[in-house]
């Protein structure tokens, strides 16, 4: 379908293929925004290359790599990124590159910025303009199974360029799971913006009466998985394969739900750092394999949560971080803490 940018035409059209899977799911409506590229071209000695706009900047510039048009590699985190950007912002234009690859990483400032896939000498050219704009979406919210509350499952649908393992492997996923819940009732949901975080809230506008507990799949990537959650839903971490465990991200859909003060969790895998936001990300070899596995056991960590009540999660948070849920876990950096007294 081609780059789901949030608030986009290909987003609608993600939500509206799985419209036809659950043709009783429930729209929500949300307010976002969709960055509306309307160009975006780069000249390196003349010579047109391939190039990407960095979120949300925009401009044109001419002139030589060196003083006021600066040409930096790409650093071993993409989350580097943004450091980097506003250790430049007096410049003219901030490329970034990597060799045979174009990713699209947020940046905070009105700089022009474009990612390529080589590195650029001479005189370059940058021409592109983009902006954002106010959009209506709606987040898609699927009952398998009735009940008085309900383990919910999510994942966003926007990505960036190809966007296979953040986020589609996830869609799937969610669509082919069919686990035995008696005691809760069961949802799914697709979260139409999570791929621009200053602008575009989709969980958090997510109506969350009558949640039991969130469990949220993000930038899934063989073989295994981070676990990020509250602390005592750390203890089923041992049904997956496991890189880590940890406390609850921020950067997730489901941390709006933990901030509202119910259990939640996340599980994604940075193993894919090498093709975050990339046009790399495609299928992989191993992703049948790992799909099987992932849907085995998240069937597995439903079916066992159904059986336990929101008493019992309650006791068990309070007992390991000694305080009540709502308001007790607040974000530091790029993970979180217990609030301090």
């Amino acid at each position: 379908m081609g780059e789901a940018i949030h608030g986009g035409e290909i987003e609608k059209k993600i939500l509206e293929r799985i419209k036809e899977i659950y043709p009783s799911a429930k729209e929500i409506p949300i307010r976002t925004k969709f960055w509306k590229i309307k160009y975006t071209e780069v000249t390196v000695n003349g010579k047109t290359v391939n190039s990407s706009l960095m979120p949300y900047t925009s401009g044109d510039v001419k002139g030589k790599i060196g003083k006021n048009i600066v040409a930096i590699k790409m650093p071993s985190h993409p989350f580097d990124i943004a450091k980097i950007y506003s250790m430049y912002k007096d410049k003219d234009a901030i490329i970034f590159y990597e060799d045979g690859k174009l990713r699209r990483i947020g940046v905070d400032g009105k700089v022009p910025s474009v990612f390529l896939d080589r590195e650029p000498k001479g005189e370059v050219e940058i021409r592109s303009d983009g902006e954002l704009i106010d959009s209506n979406s709606y987040n898609l919210e699927v009952e398998l199974l009735p009940g008085d509350d309900y383990i919910t499952v999510g994942a966003h649908v926007d990505h960036w360029l190809t966007g296979f393992h953040d986020n589609l492997f996830a869609v799937d996923i969610l669509t082919s799971l069919k686990p035995k819940v008696k005691k809760h009732g069961l949802k799914l949901l697709f979260f139409s913006s999570e791929e621009g975080p200053k602008c575009c809230t989709g969980s958090i506008q997510q109506p969350k009466d009558g949640t039991f507990i969130m469990i949220s799949l993000d930038s899934l990537y063989p073989d295994r998985v981070v676990f990020s959650a509250t602390p005592e839903l750390w203890k089923f971490s041992s049904l997956f394969p496991i890189k880590r465990i940890e406390m609850p991200t921020p950067f997730s859909d489901h941390f709006s739900y933990i901030t509202d003060g119910y259990p939640a969790m996340v599980l994604y895998n940075d193993d894919m750092i090498p093709v975050y936001h990339s046009n790399r990300d495609v299928e992989i070899q191993e992703d049948y394999e790992f799909f099987c596995i992932i849907k085995n056991r998240l069937e597995k960590l439903i079916e066992t949560l159904d059986n336990m009540s929101r008493e019992n999660l309650d006791e068990d948070f309070k007992r390991i971080t000694g305080k009540e849920r709502k308001g007790s876990i607040v974000p530091m950096g790029l993970t979180s803490e217990v609030k301090r007294d």
